[in-house]
C-alpha cells in the first residue's frame, strides 16, 4: 500500500510539471478525435472494413452455407441452419442472428471511415482517399445486398449511430436497393479497371458485377442489364471464361480471369475449413454439408434433355452421358474423389486408396457418418488440403463472369429484349470447351428464361447463391416442401425422377424409405422439409435486436 501511495505521490508531481500533458494523444491506442488524419490510419480503417468477409459459419465462407439453406443441400449438425431449412425457425435463431450481427458490424466500421476519413483529406494523395473511399462504399453496398435478401427491409444506417440516433426503424427494401445501386455506381467509377482475382480489392467490374446481381434480384432489368453490360465489354482484356470449370475451384484457378472478387486465405492468417466440412470420411474429411441426391438428378444428358426425356439416360448407370458439370460440382458414385475410389454402395467394403495403390476399408459404406446421401460436394474440396483439415487457405468466389452473362440473359429476357446477345451470352456458358453442350436455340420468352434457370442451377450449385433464386422466383414453396432425399444404398430407381423446367427432381412412384426403414432398394429420407410461404422466403428479425431496439418491426409469421 505503501509502495502504490509513493507511486501516485510521484506521478502527480510529474504531471503537475509537464504543462500540456493529459492533452496529449494516448501513446498505445488512436484517439477518436485524431483517428483517420494519415493515409496509413484510413488503410488501417479500411482493413477493419474487410473483416466482415471473413465472418464464417462452422469455418466455412459465409455464404457457402446458405446452399444448406435450400433443396439442393443438407445440414447434417444439429444447428440452428438446420432449423430454418425444417420450417421452425423463430426469433431466437442463432444461424439468422449472426448473419445480421456480423453484416451491421461491417456497415458500422464502413461509415465510421466514411463519415471522419475528411479529417485528413489533405495529408492523403486524393487518388488514395478517393480509392479508400471507393472500396467503402461498395463493402457497405454488399453487406446490405445481403441484408436485405435475407431479411427484407431493414434499418438503412448511413452514419455512426449514437446514443440519441441508436433506435432505427426499418427501412423499405425498395430505398435500400436504391441506396446500393447508387453506391456501386459511384464505386465503380473510381475503382481500378484492371482485374487481379488475388487482390482481395473491389475492382470496377466487381462494383458493377454486385450491382447488377443486386438489380436482378430486385426486378431493376434495365440497371442489370447496363451494369452487366458494362462488365461484358470488359471481355477479353479483364474477364474471359475459364475453359476448364472445374479449375476454378482449385488452387490453380485463384487467379482465373473468370473470378471477379473473392475472398482471400492465407496459411497463418486467415483459413477456412471447407476440406473438413465437404470432404469424404477417406479423405478423413467430416461431410458434415452435403448435396442433396436431388441435385445429382438436374444435369441433363449431353443431348440436352433431362433424365426424364433423353434416351441416353440408363437408370443403372445414372452418372453417365451427362453435362459434365456435374462431376465438377458433386463427386458421385464411381468417380476418383481426394485420392480414393469414391463408392457409395452399401456391399462396396473395400475401395482403393489411388495415393497409395492399395485396397483400403471403405468408409463411405461402413463409416456412421458418411454422406448420408451417397454425394459430397466436390467444389473447394482439394486434395492438397488433406494434411490440414481446419487450414484451407484456397479463396472462395464471390462472384465470377459466368454469373453475370446469366444476369445479363435473365434481365434481357424479363425485360422484353430478347436477341442474339441473350443466346450469345447463355451459349458461353453453356458452351465452355470443359462443358460443350448442345447450344440453346429457343427465342420463346418463357421457354428461354426457364433454360436461364437450368443454367443457373448446373453452372452455379455449391457457391452460396440457390437460396436467393429459389426466393426470387417463389418455387421455394415447392422445392422446400419436398423430403430431402439419399441414394438407394445397394441400388438405383430403375426408372427417372420427374425434372421440372427449372430442373428440380421429383420421385414419384419411386420408394421412399420411412424413418428407419431400409433405404437399400429404397430412396433414403435424410431429412422432412416444411415450407411457410406466408413466413419463410425471409429470416426472423433476430430477437435480441428487437429487444435493444424496439423501433424494430418483425417478419410476418415469427414469434
Amino acid at each position: 500500500m505503501k509502495k502504490l501511495i509513493i507511486f501516485l505521490s510521484i506521478l502527480l508531481a510529474f504531471l503537475s510539471g509537464c504543462s500540456g500533458y493529459l492533452d496529449r494523444d494516448p501513446l498505445n491506442n488512436p484517439s477518436d478525435q485524431t483517428f483517420l488524419v494519415t493515409e496509413t490510419e484510413m488503410e488501417m480503417a479500411l482493413a477493419g472494413c474487410y473483416n466482415s468477409l471473413w465472418f464464417q459459419f462452422e469455418a466455412m465462407s459465409f455464404y457457402l452455407p446458405w446452399e444448406e439453406a435450400t433443396d439442393i443441400g443438407y445440414e447434417r449438425n444439429t444447428t440452428d441452419l438446420q432449423t430454418l431449412t425444417q420450417g421452425a425457425a423463430d426469433a431466437k435463431n442463432t444461424f439468422a442472428k449472426d448473419y445480421w450481427e456480423n453484416f451491421y458490424k461491417g456497415i458500422a466500421k464502413c461509415n465510421y471511415l466514411l463519415q471522419y476519413m475528411a479529417r485528413g483529406e489533405e495529408n492523403v494523395p486524393a487518388s488514395t482517399y478517393k480509392r479508400i473511399e471507393a472500396e467503402a462504399r461498395f463493402l457497405r453496398a454488399l453487406y446490405y445486398s445481403y441484408l436485405i435478401e435475407l431479411y427484407g427491409d431493414v434499418p438503412l444506417l448511413k452514419e455512426v449511430l449514437t446514443l440519441e440516433t441508436s433506435q432505427q426503424p426499418r427501412t423499405a427494401k425498395s430505398e435500400i436497393v436504391d441506396f446500393i445501386l447508387s453506391e456501386l455506381t459511384a464505386a465503380a467509377e473510381v475503382l481500378t479497371d484492371e482485374n487481379n482475382p488475388i487482390s482481395g480489392r473491389p475492382t470496377k467490374g466487381a462494383a458493377l458485377a454486385i450491382k447488377a446481381r443486386t438489380a436482378l434480384y430486385n426486378e431493376r432489368w434495365e440497371e442489370a442489364i447496363d451494369a452487366s453490360s458494362k462488365v461484358m465489354a470488359m471481355e477479353g482484356a479483364q474477364y474471359v471464361l475459364e475453359n476448364d470449370f472445374s479449375k476454378l475451384f482449385k488452387y490453380e484457378g485463384q487467379t482465373s480471369k473468370e473470378v471477379i472478387f473473392s475472398i482471400q486465405y492465407l496459411l497463418g492468417t486467415k483459413v477456412h475449413a471447407n476440406y473438413r466440412v465437404f470432404g469424404s470420411r477417406n479423405g478423413l474429411g467430416h461431410t458434415n454439408k452435403k448435396p442433396a441426391y436431388q441435385l445429382a438428378d438436374s444435369w441433363e444428358c449431353t443431348d440436352g434433355l433431362p433424365i426424364d426425356k433423353s434416351p441416353l439416360f440408363d437408370p443403372k448407370n445414372p452418372f453417365e452421358n451427362r453435362d459434365s458439370r456435374l462431376g465438377y460440382t458433386i463427386a458421385v458414385p464411381g468417380s476418383e474423389f481426394l485420392g480414393f475410389q469414391f463408392e457409395t454402395h452399401g456391399d462396396s467394403l473395400e475401395c482403393w486408396n489411388y495415393l497409395a495403390e492399395t485396397r483400403v476399408e471403405n468408409l463411405e459404406a461402413i463409416h456412421a457418418y458418411a454422406t448420408f446421401t451417397g454425394i459430397c460436394w466436390r467444389k473447394y474440396a482439394n486434395i492438397e488440403d488433406k494434411d490440414g483439415l481446419n487450414d484451407c487457405d484456397m479463396n472462395t468466389i464471390v462472384i465470377r463472369y459466368a454469373e453475370v452473362l446469366l444476369t445479363y440473359a435473365e434481365a434481357k429476357i424479363k425485360a422484353g429484349q430478347i436477341d442474339a446477345s441473350v443466346l450469345e451470352a447463355i451459349n458461353k456458358v453453356h458452351q465452355r470447351p470443359s462443358v460443350n453442350m448442345p447450344p440453346i436455340t429457343t427465342t420463346d420468352p418463357e421457354q428461354l428464361f426457364y433454360a436461364v434457370c437450368r443454367e443457373r442451377k448446373y453452372e452455379l450449385s455449391g457457391e452460396g447463391l440457390r437460396l436467393f433464386d429459389i426466393r426470387r422466383w417463389r418455387i421455394a414453396e415447392i422445392v422446400m416442401n419436398q423430403p430431402l432425399l439419399g441414394r438407394m444404398k445397394k441400388s438405383y430407381p430403375d426408372k427417372a425422377p420427374r425434372i421440372d423446367e427449372y430442373a428440380n427432381s421429383f420421385y414419384e412412384g419411386i420408394p421412399v424409405a420411412d424413418q428407419g426403414e431400409s433405404a437399400d432398394y429404397k430412396m433414403r429420407l435424410v431429412d422432412r422439409r416444411t415450407f411457410n410461404k406466408d413466413k419463410d422466403y425471409l429470416w426472423p428479425i433476430p430477437y435480441i435486436e428487437r429487444q435493444t431496439n424496439p423501433e424494430l418491426t418483425q417478419n410476418p409469421n415469427y414469434e
